[in-house]
């Protein structure tokens, strides 16, 4: 009887520790998963970001040529914002320096997703949010 106890034991042991050892392992897949790329470029392409926004890393032009369009080469800019900022950002539910996203983002939850992913393949957000510049700054930048 006792033996038959200690072996329902170890076997209980075993499978919580293979249960455990497989959840860490699902957990590490997860989170340094990678994006499929090409599927991400195409979503940013969709959803017409491309319309303002070029992505050279990507190869991906910007179709307004004009001087007048300020929207940044995505390739080259410093995310300074969390995914949950940058989704209402693109939602018009926040604004950055005063202004919100020209444009409301028409995309799944799921496409912007795989976008974000794309920008945030080589850095990492520093997650403060909208972190105004201080005034001082902004006048010095004006004078520049």
């Amino acid at each position: 009887m006792k033996k038959v106890k200690k072996s329902g034991i170890l076997v209980f042991s075993l499978i919580f520790a293979f249960s455990l050892i497989m959840l860490a392992q699902d957990t590490l897949k997860t989170s340094s998963q990678t994006i499929d790329i090409e599927k991400a470029k195409n979503k940013f392409v969709e959803a017409k970001c491309n319309t303002c926004h070029a992505f050279s890393e990507f190869a991906i032009e910007a179709k307004n040529k004009s001087p007048n369009n300020k929207a940044p080469d995505l390739s080259k800019i410093k995310i300074d914002y969390d995914k949950e900022f940058l989704q209402k950002y693109l939602h018009k539910e926040e604004d950055i320096n005063g202004k919100k996203h020209p444009v409301v983002f028409k995309g799944n939850d799921e496409d912007l997703q795989l976008i974000f992913g794309l920008m945030l393949l080589h850095q990492e957000p520093n997650n403060e949010k909208n972190k105004p510049e201080p005034e001082n700054t902004k006048e010095e930048n004006k004078q520049n």
